[in-house]
């Protein structure tokens, strides 16, 4: 069972990645509670906040300077089956349909740089309406959810969903209808903080697509950020390689160089068959839009390697 599971995170891409920290993270927490309640608040009493909220993030600075790590841990962090069940079928959609568009390091970088912008939009606005000032605490992946929501909408926007209900609705049209029900929801003043937070997150999804058709990359600095982090035994020339703008075929190089040194075991070869296959459907996916002739000089000679195998 442990072996299939350990295939099924590798094999199965970064949607699947992300929708299981978040499922684990909640089956952390919520065990957390139960053992705190069957033992008279033994884990309150060790940990600074209990269940979820240890990981929750806050519009006040001062609770927020006693936990810097909630600004990340909050995108992963739910509270309620309800809560999660909701996100990670939203995110499960979307980010399926945005993955094949755009890769799944652009779905990460779009699920990360979307919850925090939606934790900037909920800090600044937050601390600045006092009618905003609902609860202390914030949690979940919803902005993050809404950024690639955002996105895949502004990329695909005449894609049609069959609604129970509806029938077919044009992507488009359901997310502007998602944003109408934040806005509203700002009224009732329930959860201002989280409506502030998902409309942050929904507007930076939007942008990026639109940043992007500019040649503008709002989420590169991250992506260089993620592969320095991932990186293992890279060789680049500093040269060749901006700071804000990686090169993923450089990646993707180093790790075919690394693989030839040494005999590949079963894990490391499907990882590896894993990795080309994704740059395979970024490359294919490239010449449907643009065409052969926009393909780097790199790009077709893996193109062409990959038709000899």
């Amino acid at each position: 069972m442990w072996e299939n599971l350990k295939a099924m995170w590798r094999d199965g891409g970064m949607l699947t990645r992300l929708v299981w920290v978040n499922a684990a993270v909640f089956v952390v927490l919520m065990t957390l509670d139960v053992v705190d309640q069957l033992g008279g608040g033994v884990v309150s009493a060790v940990l600074p906040a209990e269940g979820a909220r240890t990981l929750a993030t806050s519009w006040r600075l001062e609770v927020l300077a006693k936990r810097p790590w909630s600004v990340l841990a909050h995108m992963f962090t739910h509270q309620g089956v309800w809560h999660v069940g909701m996100n990670m079928l939203l995110l499960f959609w979307m980010g399926r349909v945005y993955q094949g568009e755009v890769g799944s390091r652009r779905l990460l970088s779009t699920y990360l740089a979307g919850g925090l912008a939606g934790f900037a939009a909920y800090f600044f606005l937050t601390n600045g309406f006092k009618p905003l000032q609902t609860g202390t605490y914030a949690l979940g992946a919803s902005a993050s959810v809404m950024a690639i929501f955002g996105a895949i909408a502004t990329l695909r926007p005449e894609l049609k969903f069959n609604l129970i209900l509806f029938g077919p609705v044009s992507l488009k049209h359901l997310f502007w209808g998602y944003v109408v029900l934040d806005y509203f929801g700002l009224s009732r003043g329930v959860n201002a903080g989280g409506n502030v937070a998902h409309l942050g997150g929904a507007l930076f999804g939007v942008l990026l697509v639109m940043q992007e058709r500019k040649g503008i990359n709002l989420v590169g600095w991250l992506e260089w950020t993620l592969d320095v982090l991932t990186s293992r035994s890279l060789s680049i020339p500093k040269r060749k390689r901006s700071r804000f703008k990686a090169s993923t075929s450089n990646r993707w190089k180093a790790a075919e160089r690394e693989a030839s040194r040494a005999p590949m075991s079963d894990d490391e070869f499907n990882a590896s068959r894993a990795e080309r296959g994704e740059r395979l459907d970024v490359i294919l996916d490239k010449i449907s839009k643009h065409g052969y002739d926009h393909l780097s000089p790199e790009e077709k000679r893996f193109l062409f390697d990959e038709s000899q195998r």
